[in-house]
């Protein structure tokens, strides 16, 4: 079943417009032949056009897909994080492709609102379908390889260094430590949270305080390294037949800072196998433990916050991550006062908890089979009621 994410975020682009961009960029011979909306994203608008090039004569070149990529409506209030995250994506893309080999579209057009009321980019089509889809239908050993081969490539990119740390997004501020960056991105979200009137059911200064007693695990971070961040399987792309992988997308939340916060290396990502490609263990600091907690309880706040600006017809995805935030806060402050545990090396009793390690969890049934989750985990999931 095709999945139609609408949100306020989503810029409309009509026939004309996309003609007169596809003449921006291949030539005023160049013909839109269709335009298809990409449904399944859930904050810049995407289509899919097909193009051909060189008129219509013999010499015309082959129909090529492109992608069109929309910013929201400059009117549409957004997070904090998310203002001018398109301009972030076009330089993560490019990037990215210059340093490593990891499969990213092609940056082919960039149109600073000349002709939509937001900017916008064309980019190459990567053919594939999500993974999202059909993982549940892959066999074990083909997503073995797969999770090792998305290791390998966040490998390479966490071997991209920048100057400070912070969004990649021109404009937000880069800063020196690894603490002001993250403790920023935190703060203005809280903020973003606050000022929607979103009602959480931990309180909001009390998640400031669990965010203070980090500082030190966060410290250890010391280079800021390429970071994509939104690698969940809906941006991953496979081939339907093989399961070998065809691509990557959606770069735009990418920042410069620390590799754990990856959301292969969290409760939602099947570590063993990517810390298999990706050549070393990343949990080896004494806060990383705390890191990965916080990165998560982080990952539930956006999810718990974003749907209030989006205005999604419902937000089941948030009500399952804000049923989880005293959990995840609960994680944030064992994981300080526990002593340093690799989860490669350090295994699990057969009663926790197969994402968050959390003692006492009970069997579930959930797609991929039988699993023992803790009841926020479960809920976080899909198999467990709020």
């Amino acid at each position: 079943m095709r999945r139609v994410v609408v949100s306020r975020s989503k810029t409309p682009v009509d026939r004309a417009q996309a003609t007169a961009l596809v003449h921006d960029a291949f030539g005023t011979t160049a013909r839109l032949l269709s335009i298809h909306e990409l449904t399944d994203g859930w904050f810049n608008a995407a289509y899919r056009l097909d193009v051909a090039l060189g008129g219509d004569g013999a010499a015309a070149a082959p129909a090529r897909s492109v992608v069109l990529k929309v910013a929201p409506p400059p009117d549409v209030e957004v997070l904090w994080y998310e203002h001018d995250i398109l301009h972030a994506e076009i330089e993560a893309l490019r990037l990215v492709r210059h340093c490593t080999d990891a499969p990213v579209p092609e940056v082919l057009w960039v149109d600073e609102a000349t002709r939509l009321p937001s900017p916008s980019f064309l980019m190459s089509f990567v053919p594939g379908v999500s993974l999202a889809n059909h993982r549940a239908e892959m066999p074990p050993a083909v997503l073995a390889q797969l999770d090792r081969t998305m290791g390998r490539h966040l490998a390479q990119l966490h071997a991209v260094t920048g100057e400070g740390f912070g969004l990649l997004s021109p404009d937000r501020p880069s800063h020196d430590t690894w603490p002001a960056a993250f403790g920023e991105l935190v703060e203005q979200l809280l903020r973003d949270g606050e000022r929607a009137g979103v009602v959480l059911p931990v309180g909001y200064d009390e998640l400031r305080h669990g965010l203070a007693a980090t500082h030190a695990a966060l410290a250890e971070v010391t280079v800021p390294r390429f970071v994509q961040w939104d690698l969940w399987d809906g941006n991953v792309l496979v081939d339907p037949v093989s399961g070998a992988l065809t691509g990557y997308l959606d770069f735009e939340r990418a920042l410069w800072g620390d590799p754990l916060l990856e959301i292969q290396f969290g409760p939602h990502g099947r570590v063993a196998d990517v810390v298999d490609g990706y050549g070393s263990d990343p949990f080896t600091d004494p806060g990383a433990r705390q890191r990965r907690a916080l990165y998560t309880l982080y990952h539930h706040l956006v999810m718990s916050i974003e749907g209030a600006y989006r205005a999604y017809p419902s937000d089941p995805l948030g009500d399952r991550a804000r049923a989880g935030l005293a959990n995840d806060l609960r994680a944030v402050h064992e994981a300080g006062s526990s002593p340093p545990a690799s989860p490669m090396t350090s295994p699990r009793p057969d009663t926790a908890c197969r994402s968050c390690g959390a003692p006492q969890a009970r069997m579930w049934s959930t797609p991929e089979g039988a699993a023992r989750l803790c009841p926020a985990c479960a809920t976080l999931h899909g198999v467990g009621c709020p």
